[in-house]
């Protein structure tokens, strides 16, 4: 029996990585039986760890984009969970296909648009494959209203920039484009 793929996407602080550790949390899985990988080049809440906004956090495999995740599955492997997933490229996309074909489950949380609310990295390939998608929603940092753009607030053109709120805020459509 294929394995499912869940996603929990959204702009940032949504909530992504929360629904991401609810989901683990809620699952009847043993810890033993979940394999959580983020990618390497998110430091924020070190090496090991994923980390919520307000707190709450689990210790994870911290990966590089064309790491090789098969000597990280063991035979008890049932849920890989990926937080950060649209930093990762599509070599990564094939191994979760085959391991979805093994009978494994995916979760997968991301932002599904960069600052420039282009669609991002690996999330809408991974979007189209699940059996359940979950567009989470932030507070706009301007009005208040619900929010799925991350606005930019820093002067850096370049794609990748990693931090929180420094740089970033959550901003409805209406504030986004003002």
């Amino acid at each position: 029996m294929a394995g499912k793929l869940i996603t929990f996407y959204g702009c940032m602080f949504a909530g992504k990585t929360t629904a991401l550790l609810n989901h683990i949390q809620s699952s009847d899985y043993k810890l033993s039986e979940i394999l959580i990988l983020k990618p390497s080049l998110d430091f924020r809440a070190g090496l090991d760890f994923i980390k919520t906004h307000d707190g709450k956090s689990i210790a994870c495999n911290s990966i590089e984009r064309d790491s090789n995740i098969d000597e990280l599955i063991t035979p008890f492997t049932k849920l890989i969970a990926i937080d950060e997933a649209q930093f990762f490229d599509k070599i990564f996309y094939a191994d979760l296909k085959r391991f979805l074909a093994k009978g494994i489950n995916i979760a997968a949380a991301g932002l599904d648009k960069d600052y420039l609310a282009r669609p991002f990295g690996l999330m809408p390939l991974l979007m189209q494959m699940a059996a359940d998608n979950h567009e989470l929603f932030a507070k706009c940092n301007v009005c208040g209203t619900l929010a799925n753009y991350t606005y930019r607030k820093a002067d850096n053109k370049v794609l990748v920039l990693i931090g929180a709120e420094n740089y970033y805020e959550a901003r409805c459509e209406t504030c986004y484009h003002l």
